[in-house]
């Protein structure tokens, strides 16, 4: 299974959003991809918008594409299965929406390994003072 939190971040400031995993350990997952819908009037993907540093991917490699608003496209892929559950991933993005506004992350074609079927919950990211 696959988890986006529900956060709540300040306005204009860095939202670091983990993803998490249970389920992937010990299957030889080497590779995913997915496409993650957000509202680009209220956040943005940063120039690195993923990162795997001290996650369970942390032995990939990571391929973004963010070049349509609203869209962030990601393919992971490496040579080392990933060996346990936890934080799959990082998101780096940048508040630029007003307080109060809302971005729903909403999971669009998440595959592992070209198609080992998983659950993922959408999430979203609230913004305060």
């Amino acid at each position: 299974d696959i988890k986006l939190p529900q956060i709540v971040t300040s306005a204009y400031k860095e939202a670091v959003i983990p993803v998490s995993v249970q389920g992937a350990a010990d299957k030889g997952i080497i590779s995913y991809e997915f496409d993650l819908r957000y509202d680009p009037l209220v956040i943005q993907p940063q120039e690195n918008p993923v990162d795997v540093t001290r996650t369970v991917s942390r032995g990939l490699f990571v391929v973004t594409n963010a070049e349509e608003p609203g869209l962030l496209r990601v393919v992971v892929y490496g040579a080392l299965p990933i060996d346990e559950n936890g934080v799959l991933l990082n998101f780096r993005f940048t508040a630029v929406g007003v307080t109060g506004s809302v971005s729903p992350l909403i999971w669009e074609r998440f595959m592992f390994n070209e198609g080992l079927p998983m659950t993922a919950t959408d999430g979203q990211v609230v913004l305060i003072q």
